[in-house]
């Protein structure tokens, strides 16, 4: 598992501590691998508080790091249990 955020990464390491969160954070700042993603939200303009956010996604890949599943959702007060994620990366990853 990996956490990609807009956050730099300062304020990453201050939110893993406060978790104690133990998987590894990527910043994206420039949003540049959100748009290559094409998950950008694109309600927001650059020079807005908010330009960077990313629409709020898992991807599931497999151990050739080939993407096989996906769930996205548009508004990040929408979010996905974590028992769900998992038993829907066991069903891709088991069909393979």
């Amino acid at each position: 598992m990996v956490a990609m955020t807009y956050d730099s990464p300062e304020l990453q390491q201050a939110f893993i501590e406060a978790g104690s969160i133990d998987y590894p954070f990527l910043s994206d700042i420039d949003a540049s691998s959100f748009q290559s993603l094409g998950i950008l939200n694109d309600e927001y303009a650059p020079g807005d508080e908010n330009y960077g956010l990313p629409y709020p996604g898992i991807y599931v890949l497999n151990p050739d790091q080939e993407i096989v599943g996906k769930i996205f959702v548009e508004r990040y007060q929408v979010r996905v249990h974590s028992e769900t994620v998992l038993a829907y990366a066991r069903e891709l990853l088991n069909a393979q």
